[in-house]
């Protein structure tokens, strides 16, 4: 691609490292002829507002931030380069130290873009949309404030897959794979792969296996019990469920974008350092 004149630099406010990083990058970027926008990545709505204007954006923190960024900005189609600050970063394609060598290629714009899926998610009263929003990595059903499993209608396409009673019902993307579904025993997905991943979480009766659909099927979940329940899209968003509310989830119009310097087979190598599973090489 042309090179890249017009550099978003996303932040987390409250921790001072991500702050330090931030005034070294616009400045390092600025010298360079850059134009630079600067924002907090709790203030969703700025960097929407910013993102069309935009080329790049630079998250500085961990996985969460790339995330939110992600789902910010895919509308605006904006690549995403995320600097981990994190505890494991399985997003993030370099590490602090790693980020002033890789300035030159940033501006030149010699890098690659990754596109993967993204979920679009609708909850549903009726007729009424009382949510949509886009989903990095998973939307979850899962029982609200009170301990106890809920029963969770899973169907694809109109045709019913599964009930299981259990604290929850993850549906993911590749990307999600590695987050909550992972940690609820869900498959790891290649990114490559346009595809959903349905997960129980911490089924009754070890009623425990995933399905994997599709990313063009429409799955559709539903409360079978009236009991507390809560819809949660990537960790971030989330809002509480009354009986007969759907939540209805498809691949997106949008693709989330991100900026990869290495070259091929980088996820198996992340997967494997970020789980500490050993190279048999």
């Amino acid at each position: 691609m042309p090179g890249v004149g017009r550099i978003g630099v996303l932040y987390q406010a409250h921790r001072p490292e991500s702050v330090a990083l931030a005034d070294w990058l616009s400045d390092a970027l600025r010298a360079q002829g850059a134009t630079v926008w600067r924002g907090d990545v709790l203030d969703e709505p700025a960097l929407r507002e910013a993102a069309p204007q935009l080329e790049l954006l630079i998250t500085l923190g961990g996985d969460g931030t790339i995330v939110r960024a992600v789902r910010a900005s895919a509308l605006a189609g904006l690549p995403v380069l995320g600097v981990n600050l994190g505890r494991l970063g399985f997003l993030a394609e370099i590490d602090p130290e790693q980020l002033e060598p890789a300035l030159p290629r940033l501006l030149a714009g010699t890098f690659n873009v990754e596109r993967r899926l993204l979920l679009h998610v609708e909850v549903l009263r009726g007729q009424t949309v009382l949510l949509a929003a886009e989903a990095v990595n998973e939307v979850v059903v899962s029982r609200g404030r009170v301990s106890r499993t809920v029963r969770v209608s899973v169907e694809a396409d109109g045709r019913h897959i599964m009930t299981p009673t259990a604290d929850g019902v993850i549906v993911s993307t590749p990307t999600g794979s590695t987050a909550y579904g992972l940690s609820a025993g869900g498959p790891i997905v290649s990114p490559e792969l346009d595809c959903l991943a349905i997960t129980p979480v911490a089924p009754h009766l070890g009623h425990s296996h995933s399905f994997v659909l599709p990313g063009r099927c429409q799955v559709t979940l539903a409360l079978v019990r009236g009991e507390e329940a809560t819809v949660t899209i990537d960790g971030q968003l989330d809002l509480d469920l009354a009986p007969g509310d759907r939540v209805c989830a498809t691949a997106s119009a949008h693709q989330a974008r991100f900026v990869r310097l290495g070259g091929d087979g980088y996820f198996y190598d992340t997967v494997l350092r970020k789980l500490g599973w050993p190279d048999p090489a």
